[in-house]
């Protein structure tokens, strides 16, 4: 199992890459600029052909810890996280899409 950790919150030094007080904006704004390395990379991939695939995972897991933060901010504001993926999980199946692999996010 590879574990991905989500660095979000707690640094050594006390620091966290998102403030307490971050508005959603900022955490938008955010998530935009690494959405946007992402699609530099893809670009390079299919319209330059570079070979770059490992730069590509980089910028996912990039746009993955942002979209983490997120999380992490609306379970501090009350959001029952857990509920909102078992909700998300139930959508999929319906829809269709079965399960390859499980990626685990655990947020406190």
């Amino acid at each position: 199992m590879v574990s991905f950790y989500e660095t979000l919150r707690r640094h050594k030094d006390g620091t966290t890459n998102f403030k307490k007080d971050d508005t959603y904006v900022s955490i938008l704004n955010k998530a935009k600029e690494e959405v946007d390395e992402l699609c530099e990379e893809l670009f390079k991939y299919e319209l330059d052909n570079i070979d770059n695939k490992e730069n590509i995972a980089a910028e996912t897991l990039d746009v993955i810890q942002v979209c983490i933060g997120l999380l992490d901010k609306l379970s501090e504001e009350g959001v029952n996280i857990r509920k909102t993926i078992e909700k998300h999980n139930l959508k999929l199946l319906h829809r269709g899409w079965r399960y390859k692999k499980v990626i685990r996010i655990d947020i406190e």
